[in-house]
């Protein structure tokens, strides 16, 4: 068997309908690879483990759902027409369940039926051991208090199999946006009911978990060049690329009149502020693992592809709010997935540039 020396990781932030950003940036991928290796290649042929946390976890499972032939059934461009086209079935304002002050007690912001419907209809009775590369989505079980990492490929606790299905609903349920999942796992040990909620309580940047798992996972055409012996990728053998929602700009920032917020304002922002809060932490931590490796060469293995930052005070042109679907902010959320490709572009060096990190990509393939 052919080997390889590096390891290609594909994470993916959560955010809501801004999942159209990090979508457009992979159909721009993978229509770049297709200009080099001819309109069959996908994106999923040149990763070996995709990383999302809610929308992302969507994107990513989408890209690695096998057609009969055992080959990617969608494209990056039917994973951004998730959102572009489903985007306002998903969150439906006719179809609010309770006023804020009766959800200050109970139900959420949106029903699921619209997604739990439009996930069968893609995925259908799909396993996760099904999908054609590893797959790591995390969730937060509510029982147990315990943070989850659903594994395509690893079932080292004796949790079972799933429904992809089930875990992107799980993986997706925000807290007070949609109810939290109710699943049972496929031929695990536990037998019990698991009441999941949203990854992005702990984990919206879910860089450093991919790290993590790309440390402990056994790839098996992969082999380190200076150490054949090394079962387990180190931050050397890795290309890890974390792609962001537009969410934790500090042009998205709350005015100054906080000290005055009650309780039904804090209720309303606090979500949004837990989820994004950590994202440029987690980036920052992440960056600065790939940035103590010895040669310039490996410090280009991770790159941050996200939309850029603003000057204090400037907004972008989309609404933050993970719920907005309206088609036009959708239009927008379009429009600013295209900048950040642009903005990814611009480098002082070619070598940091998105292009030559997706050149990358296809030579370690």
């Amino acid at each position: 068997m052919e080997t390889r020396n590096k390891v290609r990781i594909l994470s993916i932030d959560g955010g809501g309908i801004r999942g159209v950003i990090p979508a457009q940036v992979l159909v721009y991928m993978e229509q770049r690879i297709q200009a080099v290796k001819g309109p069959d290649a996908r994106l999923a042929d040149y990763v070996d483990m995709i990383v999302g946390t809610s929308t992302g976890a969507i994107l990513g499972a989408l890209l690695l759902v096998p057609d009969e032939n055992g080959r990617p059934k969608y494209t990056a461009q039917d994973a951004l027409d998730f959102y572009v086209k489903h985007g306002e079935t998903i969150f439906n304002k006719s179809i609010k369940r309770k006023s804020m002050f009766k959800r200050l007690f109970k139900a959420s912001k949106f029903g699921a039926k619209n997604l739990e419907k439009l996930f069968d209809e893609k995925l259908g009775s799909l396993k996760l051991s099904e999908l054609l590369k590893p797959c790591i989505i995390t969730s937060y079980n509510l029982t147990y208090r315990d943070a989850l990492f659903f594994n395509s490929r690893e079932d080292d606790e004796g949790a079972g199999d799933f429904l992809v299905k089930d875990v992107l609903r799980s993986t997706s349920a925000a807290p007070t946006y949609f109810d939290p999942a109710h699943i049972f796992s496929i031929g695990g040990a536990r037998k019990d009911k698991m009441v999941n909620v949203d990854g992005g309580v702990f984990a919206n940047n879910p860089s450093m978990c991919a790290y993590a798992e790309g440390r402990k996972t056994r790839f098996p055409d992969w082999q380190d060049k200076d150490d054949p012996n090394k079962k387990f990728p180190t931050a050397k053998n890795m290309l890890l690329l974390s792609l962001g929602t537009g969410g934790g700009r500090p042009e998205l920032g709350f005015t100054s009149d906080a000290h005055k917020w009650g309780m039904l304002d804090w209720a309303k922002k606090t979500p949004e502020i837990m989820m994004d809060g950590g994202l440029d932490m987690v980036n920052h931590q992440v960056a600065l693992l790939f940035d103590s490796l010895s040669t310039e060469n490996d410090r280009k293995n991770f790159k941050r592809v996200d939309y850029p930052k603003l000057p204090p005070g400037q907004k972008p042109p989309y609404d933050s709010d993970m719920s907005n679907a309206d088609r036009g902010n959708i239009e927008r959320l379009v429009s600013s997935g295209l900048v950040t490709i642009k903005n990814a572009n611009e480098s002082s060096e070619k070598a940091h540039t998105l292009d030559a990190y997706v050149d990358l990509l296809m030579e370690a393939g």
